[in-house]
């Protein structure tokens, strides 16, 4: 599988040193960089999901109590 690389832009932030740290552990990222740009895509990912399970759960796709008859 080939993955297209991603257009990157640089950007200053001003950021807490040991939440940076912390995700540096938590992905372990071989840079404050990729840490970060990592965790801005898993709440991106996180984001979508969740909005996809809710529109889901608006059109009661899911039952809660047993199988729902279609």
């Amino acid at each position: 599988m080939v993955i297209a690389k991603e257009q990157i832009t640089k950007k200053s932030l001003l950021l807490n040193p040991q939440k940076i740290a912390k995700l540096r552990d938590f992905f372990k990222a071989n840079s404050d960089s990729q840490a970060v740009r990592q965790a801005i895509d898993e709440t991106l990912a996180y984001k979508d999901a969740l909005r996809a399970a809710r529109l889901i759960q608006s059109r009661n796709t899911f039952a809660r109590n047993g199988r729902k008859d279609a």
